[in-house]
């Protein structure tokens, strides 16, 4: 017989899932400190610094904010109440929703400029802008000067919150629509991409404010081709409508002229000089014809 195999002592597997707890995480304060979901982990100091996707119609509770993405890294952790704080860091266009706005015949202008707001946090902001049909290249710098413009004039005057909320909520791009179409008709404008790239420490996050607005920008542009055509064809317009005018103004008086003259035949005034020499020039004729008309016979 062989010998007796020993037996050696089973080690206890532990599941590490029993060991993990699951913390809830929530957006910030601009965000009206929405929940965003939940992440499992047995060592909270590993939570900080993961980031969390998340779309915008989780917020708006609407089907058209579906392809826009929001990103939020985590800042904070409360092993006691088991929450975990978060911070904005970007967002962005799904890839589907881009595919479908660009097609054959048009161009694609991006501008990708960094802004910083009034209380110092850097965004790297990527716009593009679809046209209906090809541009030239003189009129794609003047739309991405507009583009870095508008973006500019919006971060100085707002705090990085409401700097956000209008970069998704699209009121900065419907701002730069309405500017650019006095250069070329556009197909769609939209912010493709925002992410952070810097800010300051003792920055504390504001509150929503529901009864925020938005000032529109305005850009002083050069004259350019379109505009051009546009004051021509004004010139051209003004030009006939005067030319119209001037011959109205004419025709009453040659109908005031005819109307005396004929007042002067039916009414009881005496017939003029030139009236009582035509029947005697008709006579004179009538006479040489007839004389002619014998020397010929």
């Amino acid at each position: 017989m062989s010998p007796a195999k020993k037996k050696g002592r089973r080690r206890k597997v532990i599941d590490s899932w029993k060991l993990k707890k699951w913390y809830q995480v929530y957006a910030p304060k601009s965000f009206k400190n929405e929940f965003i979901g939940q992440i499992p982990s047995g060592n909270p100091d590993n939570l900080l610094g993961r980031t969390i996707w998340n779309r915008l119609h989780e917020f708006t509770k609407n089907f058209k904010d579906q392809h826009i993405k929001l990103r939020f890294k985590i800042i904070s952790v409360n092993e006691a109440a088991l929450r975990c704080e978060t911070h904005f860091q970007g967002s962005e266009l799904t890839r589907d929703f881009v595919r479908a706005l660009i097609h054959r015949g048009s161009t694609r202008i991006d501008g990708i400029f960094n802004y910083k707001t009034a209380d110092g946090f850097v965004y790297r902001v990527t716009t593009f802008c679809v046209t209906k049909r090809r541009v030239k290249g003189s009129q794609k710098k003047t739309i991405r000067k507009i583009i870095k413009q508008v973006l500019d004039e919006f971060a100085k005057s707002s705090k990085h919150g409401k700097f956000v909320r209008g970069m998704i909520h699209g009121v900065y791009a419907d701002n730069i629509r309405k500017i650019v179409k006095t250069i070329y008709p556009l197909k769609e404008c939209q912010i493709l991409k925002v992410k952070l790239i810097s800010f300051p420490e003792d920055v504390v996050d504001e509150e929503f404010d529901k009864d925020e607005s938005f000032v529109e920008q305005t850009v002083k542009l050069k004259i350019h081709g379109k505009q051009i055509k546009a004051i021509k064809k004004a010139r051209k317009a003004a030009q006939k409508a005067a030319i119209k005018a001037s011959y109205s103004n004419q025709r009453p008086e040659s109908s005031t002229s005819t109307g005396t003259a004929t007042k002067g035949k039916t009414g009881d005034e005496a017939p003029t000089a030139s009236t009582e020499s035509k029947p005697a020039e008709e006579e004179e004729k009538k006479d040489s014809d007839s004389a002619n008309k014998k020397k010929s016979k």
